[in-house]
């Protein structure tokens, strides 16, 4: 899962983590992300992931904010994600979907 760009939000770009799976994403022409700000990082709740490292600022993901987008709106990949962070990511994605 990679991290782009895009979604611009009264004129400010988000980062955004895609989150749909790799062999989806090869087939359709939309992809699942969830947006991040760098905005309240004081206050990370379970749904959300505070990232310190690959970006210029702290930034928080929130798994709450679910969305989808077609791929030619997202803007350039950014970066990509260790592992340990996208595990904690899956965790909030669990706890927001409510998956086991």
């Amino acid at each position: 899962m990679a991290i782009s760009s895009g979604a611009s939000v009264k004129k400010k770009i988000l980062p955004l983590l895609v989150v749909s799976n790799n062999l989806g994403n090869q087939y359709n022409s939309d992809v699942v992300v969830i947006p991040g700000t760098t905005q309240n990082i004081n206050s990370v709740y379970p749904v959300e992931v505070l990232v310190k490292k690959s970006f210029s600022k702290p930034t928080k993901f929130q798994a709450d904010s679910i969305f989808t987008i077609e791929k030619n709106e997202l803007g350039e990949k950014i970066t990509s994600l260790s592992s340990d962070v996208m595990n904690e990511i899956n965790q909030a994605l669990q706890i927001e979907l409510n998956l086991e």
